[in-house]
């Protein structure tokens, strides 16, 4: 029996899902149900539950908010959410579990056996503490990437990245003092989460930069972004105009 809490502080949703646990999933057993942060911390804390349902749009905490207050966290966590293309986004990125309003059966049940999967096998990679620390404080967006490091984990401030290339299946974060790390995740994902910032601007097929940290780029045919680090690259010829014009706007 995997014990679990509701939190959401909209009676229908908690109703909706509990329908599903009790008709799809009776191996999950709820113990409670929480509309709000403080009484959530309570019944976490009080219960102990291997797994949370987590809303994110609470008011006038959030479930970021919530995750926030625990030093360890120690259950697993699937995300409840309202449509917004950057959490999903984030949410990918960092692989954690998500179900999207309205709430439908089938995808709730499917991120419940993922969860329930980590949940029997011990095998809990902690995803969600990791996702936690990524966040801005105001969670706008993700302001730390986490990444893997001579056996640790690293977290990369996002600010200090001078550019992200890939070549040879691998994406290497580069940080303004010629520092780097490596990280399994395509460019293309680093892509979606850095279109918030006007800041990164991917250039060419391979690469992306921080437009802070861009030392001079040249007004000839071919273009040529020189960073302060040293490194220079070339301006992809499809999309100059519109690169060049992002450029001028930083």
């Amino acid at each position: 029996m995997i014990t679990a809490l509701i939190i959401d502080d909209e009676e229908n949703n908690r109703i909706v899902i509990r329908t599903v646990l009790q008709k799809y999933c009776p191996e999950i057993r709820v113990l409670g149900e929480a509309e709000g942060v403080e009484q959530a911390f309570i019944l976490i804390n009080q219960f102990k539950p291997k797994l949370v349902l987590l809303d994110i749009n609470m008011k006038p905490k959030d479930g970021f908010d919530l995750l926030k207050m625990f030093s360890k966290i120690s259950f697993e966590v699937i995300f409840i959410t309202a449509h917004d293309n950057f959490a999903m986004k984030a949410f990918e990125f960092n692989a954690v579990d998500y179900v999207m309003k309205p709430i439908e059966s089938s995808k709730l049940k499917l991120a419940i056996d993922k969860a329930k999967e980590r949940i029997v096998s011990k095998q809990g990679s902690n995803l969600v503490m990791h996702f936690i620390k990524t966040l801005s404080d105001k969670n706008e967006l993700v302001n730390k990437f986490s990444v893997h490091h001579h056996g640790k984990v690293v977290f990369v401030t996002v600010s200090e990245i001078s550019f992200i290339q890939t070549f040879d299946d691998r994406t290497v974060l580069n940080l303004f003092d010629n520092s780097h790390f490596y990280s399994s995740k395509d460019l293309i994902k680093f892509e979606e989460i850095l279109c918030v910032s006007d800041n990164f601007i991917r250039i060419n097929k391979s690469v992306i930069i921080n437009a802070n940290y861009i030392k001079s780029y040249s007004k000839g045919e071919i273009c040529f972004v020189e960073m302060k680090s040293g490194q220079s690259f070339e301006v992809s010829r499809r999309r100059k105009t519109d690169i060049i014009k992002k450029l001028k706007a930083v």
